[in-house]
């Protein structure tokens, strides 16, 4: 059952990506194709990935197997945060609630892989995140656990306290 809803999954993504790839690009003056939209689609895409490795990891947890759908999907999401001109599509199209889900410890309360987390930490300061970002990812809540947790890396600690820090002062400067 579980294997036959795995590959149910893959089926619709599959059709999804066919149907973006199928609808036809917008274009602007003098014909050039919409870079944005294009950029849209493609970090769509890649939160799309994102969480369904993160579920097939914790199927994987779940079944006691090891747990690497992440782990082989980081290099992509790496290089992804690293392009700064895409700051505004990653925010826009809500990526970090799939950095959420990759951050949220796992179902048998052991944390992502440290590479995982070490990377991601690593890019969150370099996004300009605002307050209704952090609200519509859910972000901010992972990122005070791993300010509060026992378990994590005290350099993620630090960077965590000092996310939590940066992202509180302008609530606390506008009340």
């Amino acid at each position: 059952m579980d294997e036959d809803e795995g590959e149910r999954k893959r089926r619709d993504f599959e059709e999804r990506f066919q149907a973006l790839l199928k609808k036809p690009t917008k274009r602007r003056k003098n014909n050039e194709i919409d870079l944005e939209s294009m950029q849209d689609e493609a970090i769509a895409m890649l939160k799309h990935k994102m969480k369904e490795a993160a579920a097939m990891d914790v199927d994987c947890v779940n079944n006691k197997k090891p747990a690497t759908h992440k782990l082989q999907l980081l290099p992509q999401v790496r290089g992804t945060l690293l392009k700064s001109n895409l700051y505004d599509s990653i925010l826009d199209n809500n990526m970090l609630e799939a950095v959420r889900i990759w951050l949220e410890p796992l179902p048998d309360s052991s944390l992502p892989a440290f590479e995982i987390q070490r990377t991601l930490f690593n890019e969150l300061p370099k996004l300009p995140i605002k307050t209704i970002h952090l609200r519509e990812s859910g972000l901010g809540k992972v990122v005070l656990f791993y300010q509060k947790s026992k378990k994590a890396d005290p350099s993620l600690k630090r960077i965590a306290e000092k996310l939590i820090g940066d992202w509180t002062r302008p609530i606390m400067e506008s009340t």
